[in-house]
């Protein structure tokens, strides 16, 4: 869950870059003749908004209507009661009461814009159905258009706000990682720990996937219950400051550590600097130890915070710009069991290796 608060840091979040993005945008709708666009925003697919607006929602569900000029203006399904803290955490033109949103947009683009106009939604086929039927089924359905692909164009590669908050975010979760007592014993004491370091660190939400114990059951999973911690053992944990998402993957263990692990990491080092643009692909990196059991890279391209852009065989891959914010995660199997890592990293192009989101400030 998220913390009790999410306030703005103007230094941190400049209202110059949001209202760059949103100038952006709206370049973006002169040029494809889009006289509006909606973007959802809910618990699980902040993104899109929060990039626009720094707005982040707790619970409920809000859209946001982006015309060619001016400021964004909420629709949000929330009491008035929390419309001023909106108004503090988010640059918005307004800020407007909408217990059914479907209804509300239709009476909001039927005021702003003009009849038959072209309308975009950025991720129109993941609306809520409530809403969507609405949409869908009103004077404005037929003007209806998926502008995913377009807005993903415009969210890559990441600005120096962005990274800012990443690199923040991403020494939040290796200081968090840090914290497990020297002792530990059980699964609920190790994940206790880093939650309340990452807390109070300021992490709006985390998320840790372990693997108690290495032997036993090789899976990287969401526990639910607590378990004795084997001999080796891992955790992933993906952390999120000011919308900013990164993950962390560590091995952990008593005694020494397998000599293959370092071969792993030494391998895994030469494979995510060697990914490239537009389409990064791990099976061209040098031979991996062991056996490549799964791999996946992730980047923001619009309402979901972390989105898979390419992964092993028989995935899609999506075209990327040199310099995305990007998560590389891996799976091996060495002679020694299951070995995991990832690394935030800024995408390579044109012979370029890609950096590590460490060095961002080095850009």
């Amino acid at each position: 869950m998220r913390r009790g608060l999410i306030s703005w840091s103007h230094e941190e979040m400049p209202i110059a870059t949001l209202e760059a993005r949103v100038s952006r945008l709206q370049e973006l709708m002169r040029k494809d003749q889009l006289a509006a666009v909606l973007l959802h925003t809910s618990f699980a697919h902040p993104a899109a908004v929060q990039w626009l607006t720094h707005f982040t929602p707790y619970w409920s569900e809000a859209l946001l209507v982006v015309l060619p000029q001016g400021q964004p203006v909420l629709l949000a399904a929330l009491t008035q009661r929390v419309h001023p803290w909106i108004r503090e955490v988010a640059h918005l033109g307004g800020v407007l009461t909408a217990p059914h949103l479907g209804k509300a947009a239709v009476s909001y683009l039927t005021e702003h814009i003009a009849p038959g106009a072209r309308v975009g939604v950025v991720g129109l086929g993941e609306l809520p159905w409530a809403t969507a039927q609405t949409l869908i089924g009103s004077a404005w359905g037929e003007q209806l258009s998926d502008i995913s692909g377009s807005f993903a164009l415009l969210r890559q590669p990441a600005d120096a706000a962005e990274l800012g908050l990443a690199v923040r975010a991403h020494a939040m979760a290796i200081s968090a990682l840090q914290a497990r007592p020297t002792q530990c014993q059980s699964s609920s004491e190790w994940a206790s720990a880093i939650e309340a370091k990452a807390r109070l660190d300021g992490a709006e939400e985390l998320l840790q996937r372990m693997a108690p114990d290495l032997a036993q059951n090789a899976c990287l999973q969401r526990l639910e219950g607590d378990f004795e911690l084997g001999t080796q053992r891992a955790i992933e944990l993906s952390l999120a400051y000011k919308g900013a998402w990164v993950r962390v993957t560590q091995m952990d263990g008593v005694g020494a550590h397998p000599a293959s692990w370092k071969t792993a990491q030494d391998w895994f080092d030469q494979a995510w600097r060697s990914l490239r643009a537009p389409h990064p692909n791990l099976l061209l990196a040098p031979t991996p130890p062991g056996r490549l059991v799964q791999w996946s890279l992730q980047t923001c391209l619009g309402a979901e915070p972390l989105q898979v852009v390419a992964a092993e065989n028989g995935f899609a891959p999506i075209a990327l710009p040199g310099q995305s914010l990007c998560v590389l995660s891996v799976q091996l199997e060495l002679d020694e069991g299951p070995w995991y890592a990832s690394q935030m990293l800024l995408l390579g192009s044109n012979g370029h290796d890609s950096q590590s989101l460490q060095d961002a400030n080095l850009l």
